[in-house]
């Protein structure tokens, strides 16, 4: 992160922050804002397991659904971004959102400033709230936009200042970072969108940026657009009148229901909301060919939209949703390959004083207006234009022509009669040289014919009963349920095909892949080189194979493939760096070197692939290089932790803020053989840092025990590792702690190797194999952590969920549910899995009420605070199933 110096000054209301001179006109700068904000209580402790999810899938991070409607003052970091005429406030520790922008002219905030942080259980891991603007990638209301995300900020040389922020997920190991900009003298905010993929296999994804803004009851939804497609396009509809008469551009006239549709059969590139009440709108606008989708969202004006007014703010504010994204709709997702990278710039900007929004591009927006015989057009300008060029046209023919100085601070107006109101007015605004700048004609866009439009319901594609699928309907379905996050469904359906089409090469290549990813490595070298013996060439087969072959420690076999790989185009960087790792490990450091720059040049945007070229380089012996390529990677990339490391000033508090972020860094020089490097890392005693600025229920990296297990792998691989480097991490606690990668997997079982009566290794290895659809190595390694700790928290649930919905043994499940009320008294899970073990092997409803009954401190008829909502709901239910009915009353006093 650049640091600014700064004096810190109070300012009216809540904001306490950090003042300090900069070079540029741009002022960027690190303070607070004080906010009251809603509290959590800890995490769920459960693993959330994709086996027993079917539409969000959150493993190895924690679910985050036990809010406590407790409000507190939060001091929130944030970087401020300022010019002459917009003030943007970020907070990264609240997923990096926008909080806001305010626009000095008008005063008014570009985005939904809501005044608290107040949460609901809507987002993918549960806790969400409802302000300024969200980046969601790969998934919606992604697992980190209530969670603190990277960070840096600096002033440039051309005057302008920016702000970046980003994450890698925990589940994919994808990355997405926003930039964003200002510049001297303009009102338009620039967002650069960086996408990749920093992993060694393909992913789903998906961007949506997200941009809450604050509406009243007749603010209009200006979106240049006459249909509108639902959820999944099963229906479109004309836009805005409704088929009963109702104009849905209207948020009071939303009283059926929430409002979310997506733009069909517009290809204009800009979006926006206008408000009467403060004679303001906020604009966004993006290449079409770069961000082509578009999508409103309103919680609508009847009673369930007021409701969710009252429910996500504390003044009752409303608030619509201005969405962007790269498909069609929010059901459609892609594959990232390994290594590929996607950028792209969106823009906004706010409006006011013009009526509404007629057209918008990055020079301005232009409002039409018509009252009979005179037309008016209204004009905001982003940057000043002296001596612009201004006409109206109509037929061709100029009605009226002048010039003047345009500047943001003031909107430019005129009208002007027509005598044919039936012909449309053009206007036209070019620079002092001529040069077009902005250019519309009053109703026209670029619209598909509506002739083309199919309005009503959509023709839906529906799977055929498996005996009837073709081997493309297999493959169809498979590819859908992995776009759709079911990998572990979506391996069923391949494998389950396979069956009847054995000599498929597509679904066997289909399932070699994805069993490569979920880490079946025996099952996947078996399909894929089944394939290659067909398919020699394929380079796609070949850079898999070569994963699985090297994690089974078949080395020359893992080489020969991805040279394979290597010599094509396609996969010519990612297989570059799998043999520059091989021949790192083995000690050849010149030999990684060269394939780590045959890497970069096949693929310059392939970040990882140059902090491995840059710590090889340093390992090789040439300091001054390396220096210069980690400098010129932080200045492209500066929320780069693995270049800090590099040039010996890591960031400290951030990474004590997420033991993942360290565990991160020290896999990627694990994998080069730099384990002095990494254990440097993992060793560290890092400094404590505010709860807000970490993830709930974390801990510092030198108390997580993979931490531990990773520094103790290291120290062995170094040939001075020792029993008691194992037996360390043995001794911390594995609460939350849900390993998932290959090497996560690498290490512990080489930590069973070492100590086989290691019970936290045990358990956690249990649970990465079961997270992967492993299920009986899975529990054999849980069976054997219950034999070495009976008390272990969290086990008895596992082990529970997994006879009842795996193994359809209810019996064994509710012994293991049964024990867990012991050793897991507050844990809800053991309570959910005992009353459905006990229903299934019949016991009676008053025997089940008692079971349930005995959460801690549920005494007599009263269900305390700390109970969970499911857990008092299915108690009451119980209850009045077995004659309770006063009893499962009483249950929901003072509680709902």
């Amino acid at each position: 992160m650049k640091i600014i110096s700064a004096c810190v000054v109070v300012l009216v209301g809540t904001l306490i922050v950090a003042c300090g001179s900069v070079a540029a006109q741009v002022k960027v700068w690190t303070g607070s804002v004080t906010l009251p904000s809603y509290e959590e209580g800890q995490p769920d402790p459960n693993p959330p397991f994709d086996t027993y999810s079917t539409t969000q899938f959150s493993y190895p991070y924690t679910l985050r659904k036990n809010l406590t409607g407790q409000k507190e003052e939060h001091v929130w970091r944030a970087v401020f971004l300022e010019n002459e005429y917009l003030k943007c406030t970020v907070l990264p520790d609240i997923g990096g959102h926008v909080y806001t922008c305010i626009d000095k002219i008008s005063g008014q905030p570009m985005f939904y400033a809501n005044p608290s942080i107040k949460k609901a259980e809507i987002g993918y891991r549960g806790a969400w709230a409802a302000f300024g603007v969200e980046f969601n990638f790969p998934v919606s209301h992604n697992w980190v936009s209530m969670s603190p995300v990277d960070f840096a900020y600096a002033a440039h040389p051309d005057g302008s200042a920016s702000v970046s922020v980003g994450n890698i997920d925990r589940v994919y190991g994808m990355q997405w970072g926003v930039e964003l900009v200002l510049r001297p003298a303009s009102t338009l905010l620039e967002e650069r969108v960086t996408l990749y993929n920093r992993s060694d296999v393909r992913h789903r994804y998906y961007w949506w940026n997200n941009a809450g803004i604050q509406v009243w009851d007749d603010s209009r939804i200006e979106y240049p657009m006459r249909f509108v497609a639902s959820h999944g396009f099963t229906q479109v509809n004309h836009w805005p009148i409704a088929p009963d008469g109702k104009d849905f551009s209207l948020i009071k006239n939303q009283t059926d229901g929430p409002v979310s549709f997506f733009v069909h059969g517009s290809h204009e590139p800009f979006m926006g909301i206008w408000n009467p009440e403060t004679k303001t709108g906020t604009v966004h606008y993006a290449e079409y060919s770069e961000l082509p989708a578009k999508k409103i969202w309103s919680w609508g004006s009847d009673a369930s939209g007021l409701a969710w007014r009252k429910a996500l703010s504390d003044n009752n504010s409303a608030y619509v949703e201005v969405q962007a994204g790269v498909f069609r709709n929010q059901e459609t997702y892609a594959f990232l390959d390994p290594g590929q990278t996607i950028r792209f710039s969106e823009y906004w900007m706010p409006v006011r004083g013009t009526g509404g929004i007629s057209r918008a591009n990055k020079v301005g927006v232009v409002f039409f207006q018509s009252h009979g015989s005179d037309v008016s057009a209204a004009l905001n300008v982003n940057e000043r234009i002296p001596g612009a060029q201004i006409k109206l046209m109509q037929d061709a023919q100029t009605i009226w022509s002048g010039t003047a100085d345009l500047a943001p601070e003031k909107t430019w107006f005129h009208s002007v009669s027509v005598k044919d109101q039936s012909a449309k007015v053009t206007f036209e605004l070019r620079d002092s040289e001529g040069k077009m700048l902005l250019q519309h004609t009053d109703g026209q866009y670029d619209w598909d014919p509506e002739s083309t439009i199919n309005v009503g319901p959509q023709q839906i594609y529906s799977t055929p009963e498996a005996a009837s699928r073709t081997e493309d309907e297999w493959l169809k379905l498979g590819t859908d349920q992995e776009l759709n996050g079911k990998t572990l469904l979506a391996l069923e359906t391949y494998q389950e095909a396979l069956a009847k089409y054995p000599d498929s090469l597509t679904l066997q290549m289909a399932a070699g892949r994805l069993a490569t990813s979920l880490q079946h490595f025996e099952e996947a070298e078996k399909s894929l080189q089944a394939v290659q013996k067909r398919d020699t060439p394929n380079a796609e087969i070949a850079y898999y194979l070569g994963i699985v072959e090297e994690s089974l420690g078949h080395m020359r076999e893992a080489q020969v493939a991805y040279e394979i790989a290597f010599r094509q185009a396609e996969f010519r960087a990612r297989a570059a760096a799998r043999i520059a790792e091989l021949r790192a490990r083995q000690g050849d450091l010149q030999g990684a070197q060269k394939f780590l720059k045959d890497a970069v040049d096949a693929a310059p945007l392939d970040i990882r692939a140059k902090e491995q070229l840059e710590a090889i380089t340093r390992a090789a012996g040439d300091i001054m290089q390396a220096d210069k390529l980690a400098h010129l990677d932080l200045a492209m990339e500066p929320l780069n932790d693995f270049a800090k490391e590099e040039i010996g000033a890591p960031d400290l508090p951030h990474l004590a803020a997420d033991p993942y972020r360290v565990l991160r860094v020290a896999t990627e020089y694990m994998s080069l053989g730099l384990y002095q490097k990494a254990l440097t890392m993992l060793e560290r005693t890092y400094p404590k840092v505010p709860a807000d600025e970490s993830e709930p229920g974390s801990v510092l990296p030198q108390k997580n025990p993979m931490v531990l297990y990773y520094a103790a792998y290291c120290r062995a691989k170094l040939g001075n590792g020792s029993m008691r480097n194992w037996q360390i991490a043995e001794e911390l606690s594995p609460s939350l702690v849900f390993p998932s990668s290959s090497m996560d997997r690498t290490v512990l079982e080489a930590a069973l190797a070492a100590n086989s009566s290691d019970a936290t290794a045990q358990y956690l290895l249990g649970t990465l194999l079961f997270s992967k659809g492993l299920y009986d190595p899975a529990m054999e390694h849980w069976t054997e952590a219950k034999r070495l700790s009976p008390k272990m928290p969290v086990l008895d649930a596992d082990r529970g969920k997994a006879w009842l919905h795996l193994k359809d043994d209810p019996q064994r499940a509710l012994a293991a549910f049964r024990e867990g009320v012991e050793n897991d008294p507050t844990n809800a899970d053991i309570y959910v899995g005992l009353d459905e073990a006990m229903s299934l092997t019949g016991v009676s409803a008053k025997e089940r009420a008692a079971a349930l009954g005995s959460y801690p401190s549920a005494a007599g008829n009263t269900a305390p605070v700390t109970m969970p909502a499911n857990l008092v709901y299915q108690l009451a239910l119980t209850r009045a199933e077995a004659g309770q009915y006063d009893q499962a009353l009483a249950l929901f006093k003072d509680r709902f």
